[in-house]
């Protein structure tokens, strides 16, 4: 894993944090689909961010998240250090305000690590893929790809 030449802008979640926020979504799991809407209600309920369960749910193996034909894919592992949670916030953020039309999706790493954060965006027409990704270029991308 090659990590980026650059320093780190955020702090990753502690992993035990991560691991209680696991169960969280393991639990949820158990009522059907780990769908945006079920987790960005979640995530309000609780009061913490979406985007930390998203993080969560990349350790859970009996998790899966469902894909759409269009699917942002966010490596939540070590680019969570240079902004991969603002990218998922920001795509939780579309996805309420245009009612879904997407799938979020998670891995704990896209092998892009010295380009970090990394997002595909995967479509029928083929995967774009967005390197030292920021929200607003994830905002930009989903609002192009949906329209």
């Amino acid at each position: 894993m090659n990590t980026p030449n650059r320093s780190p802008t955020h702090r990753e979640i502690e992993m035990n944090r991560l691991a209680g926020l696991g169960l969280e979504v393991e639990e949820l799991a158990e009522g059907g689909p780990v769908t945006p809407d079920r987790v960005l209600a979640l995530a309000e309920e609780q009061g913490k961010p979406a985007s930390h369960y998203y993080a969560a749910v990349a350790l859970a193996t009996e998790v899966e998240l469902p894909t759409a034909p269009v699917t942002a894919v966010f490596c939540v592992g070590k680019c969570q250090s240079w902004g991969a949670l603002d990218c998922v916030e920001a795509a939780a953020a579309v996805w309420e305000q245009r009612g879904g039309g997407f799938a979020i999706a998670v891995k704990s790493c896209l092998d892009r690590c010295a380009e970090a954060p990394v997002v595909q965006l995967r479509t029928p027409d083929g995967t774009a893929l967005l390197e030292r990704a920021k929200a607003a270029d994830v905002t930009a991308a989903l609002t192009a790809t949906l329209a």
